[in-house]
């Protein structure tokens, strides 16, 4: 046989392959001359004297890769130089053939006999030993693999991942070099004392340190807490942090069964020394596929050696994972755990993206950056189950009786003042309530109750989401609540009004429960009830129907506006509202308000009736114009039509 040829990159490396190659050249010429095979105590076996647990650790201390192989899977000599023997075909092509001519097989790759033979072991032996059988460092670890594992023992092909091959050749391009393109290594944060919360750094080293194998769970918040800290209380104790990226594992999953991937993550993870980081997919982000996908990983990685930190911005219940059972860590400080720096699901996910993406590049992002990312997907959730309405209704434009504009500036004041009532005058909040404010307008159709929600937003400088109840109920147990909490959890993080339409569907007065309907049905009100009260925004419900209200709802709210069907004073300051400089001379305003008893949406309609009539013959409008517009809203609305003159 030729010299070896693959370099030495470490002093162990070089001396176990050396006297490995110098075995297999002994074995190759045995059986070329047809004489026995040699025992396995032979004197004159070149292998130099293994180390013992001091030596090694010095060599591992000092980059010694085989070193770190041996100590990190507790590898003995027999498992270590079958390892190497595995390893000659992909550095040496000479070694490859002598497998060939030895297994009588196409296969450049040893047969297990082949393996064995190689060190004087049969197979027996082996047997007996639990060498290379499943449950040895070997194969469970994925140091080495069976190609063909249906073949019987003795025949089974063996071969070395070719990330390990690289690792212990010294060729290192990281894992995604290795094939493990869902894993990045968190470089060094080029500013000291970047995790945070230095009390809760402190906390999380120490849990760390108690228990190095138990699986965490780290909560952040918007500031994405987790991985800054994860990155320094990792590197205080000599640990790499590898981030899992859940697409990027998905991807491969597509091709390579997830358990194989997991595998080789845990491989990679205690090659390099690491702890895996690895983000839970906020509830409702991923399909059901996908989180099982995560479950699946995540509990063959808490099971593996290294340590797994999991991290999100939920409580870990929220997850409803059955495993693992992390212990879990809130990195948030007290002043991000306030409802306002809360994220929905979707938010969560967009923040999580934009924290990692700069974390891979030892970067932090600014606030507004990471608030524009929440606030753009906050947007595009509440979209779906909202219709957004840019409000451009003044608050000059309102004619409304004087009792309902005093309950409404109330309302502008407990929104700009909350803070100052909240926090200086000592009224804070308990129970878990949030700050904001919850409203009822209560009134029939067209009294203006829609007009009103639109002009407080305006006035306030918020975006008004217009909310139909019946939209977001659903029929499947849970559903509803998990609508709702999208809604208000997408408010919160935008500060937008939230105007729920149609709350009677929502809080009709309850009877007795005689079906899981009705216990249903109560479950869903009271979780809006709950959400409600822990809501840090405005959020106005409406109701044609006061009086099916629930009483035991109405005293939840903060302000109940009830918006009457306007006297003939109101009738008459919105006739002169809309209809300005057209106001046609031959018709008093006056009269119109005395003749007609009409809400305000409906003498916004006779006046677009009239207006559409003069515009399309041609001319101003007419007495008669207003009148035909009256007539056709009374016959909309079922009622008899008189007319005045």
């Amino acid at each position: 046989m030729t010299p070896p040829y693959a370099p030495r990159p470490t002093p162990l490396f070089g001396e176990r392959i050396d006297a490995v190659e110098e075995r297999l050249r002994r074995l190759y010429t045995l059986h070329e001359s047809g004489a026995p095979p040699e025992p396995a105590d032979d004197p004159q076996d070149p292998a130099p004297r293994w180390p013992d647990a001091q030596r090694l650790a010095e060599l591992d201390g000092r980059g010694d890769r085989l070193a770190r192989v041996v100590r990190e899977f507790g590898l003995g000599e027999q498992e270590t130089d079958i390892l190497l023997t595995c390893l000659l075909p992909e550095i040496n092509p000479v070694c490859g053939a002598a497998f060939r001519f030895l297994s009588g097989r196409t296969s450049s790759r040893p047969t297990v006999a082949v393996a064995l033979s190689t060190h004087g072991i049969t197979v027996p032996e082996a047997i007996a030993a639990g060498l290379l059988r499943p449950g040895s460092p070997l194969l469970d670890a994925g140091l080495l693999a069976y190609e063909d594992p249906a073949e019987t023992f003795p025949d089974r092909l063996l071969h070395v991942p070719g990330r390990l091959v690289d690792f212990l050749a010294g060729r290192d391009g990281g894992p995604k070099a290795g094939g493990a393109a869902w894993l990045r290594a968190l470089p060094p944060h080029p500013e000291a004392g970047h995790g945070g919360d230095p009390d809760r750094l402190a906390a999380l080293g120490e849990a760390l340190a108690a228990d190095p194998g138990r699986t965490r769970y780290l909560r952040q918040g918007i500031r994405g807490e987790a991985l800054p800290a994860a990155r320094e209380a990792l590197a205080a104790r000599g640990l790499v942090p590898l981030l899992l990226d859940p697409d990027a594992f998905a991807a491969a999953a597509a091709d390579t069964a997830p358990a194989l991937l997991a595998e080789r993550t845990a491989l990679e993870a205690r090659l390099l020394g690491a702890a895996v980081l690895m983000p839970v997919p906020p509830p409702g982000t991923a399909g059901p596929e996908r989180v099982e996908l995560l479950r699946g990983v995540a509990a063959r990685l808490d099971a593996a050696p290294p340590p797994l930190l999991l991290y999100g911005a939920q409580p870990w219940s929220a997850y409803e994972w059955d495993a693992p059972l992390p212990d879990e860590s809130d990195l948030r400080s007290a002043a991000a755990r306030h409802p306002r720096d809360g994220l929905g699901s979707a938010a969560s996910a967009a923040v999580e993206r934009v924290h990692r993406g700069f974390a891979l590049r030892a970067a932090t992002p600014a606030m507004p950056e990471v608030r524009a990312a929440a606030r753009l997907r906050s947007a595009a959730e509440l979209g779906a189950l909202a219709r957004h309405i840019e409000p451009s209704v003044e608050w000059r434009d309102l004619v409304l009786p004087e009792p309902v504009r005093r309950r409404l500036d109330m309302l502008v004041a407990r929104v700009r003042h909350r803070e100052e009532v909240f926090r200086d005058w000592g009224t804070r909040r308990g129970g878990g309530r949030g700050q904001g404010t919850a409203a009822l307008f209560a009134g029939e159709s067209g009294t203006g109750k829609t007009m009103a929600a639109e002009a407080l937003a305006r006035e306030l400088g918020l975006d008004l989401y217009v909310v139909s109840l019946p939209s977001v109920v659903s029929k499947y147990i849970g559903e509803t609540e998990k609508n709702l909490e999208r809604v208000f959890s997408a408010a919160e993080n935008l500060e937008a009004v939230v105007l729920f339409d149609e709350a009677d569907s929502m809080f009709a007065k309850r009877g007795e429960v005689k079906g899981s309907n009705d216990r249903h049905a109560n479950m869903q009100s009271g979780y809006l009830l709950q959400r409600l009260e822990a809501f840090d925004g405005l959020a106005i419900l409406t109701t044609n129907l006061r009086s099916n209200i629930d009483p035991a709802f109405t005293r939840r709210f903060d302000e109940v506006v009830h918006f009457e069907s306007p006297g003939p004073d109101v009738r008459a300051r919105l006739w002169r509202s809309l209809l300005g400089g057209t106001a046609p001379e031959d018709l008093p305003v006056d009269v119109l308000a005395q003749a007609y008893d009409l809400a305000g949406g409906s003498i916004r309609a006779c006046v677009e009736s009239a207006a559409f009539e003069a515009v399309a013959a041609g001319r101003r409008m007419t007495g008669e114009d207003l009148i035909a517009g009256i007539e056709t809203e009374y016959t909309k609305l079922g009622r008899l039509f008189g007319r005045v003159g």
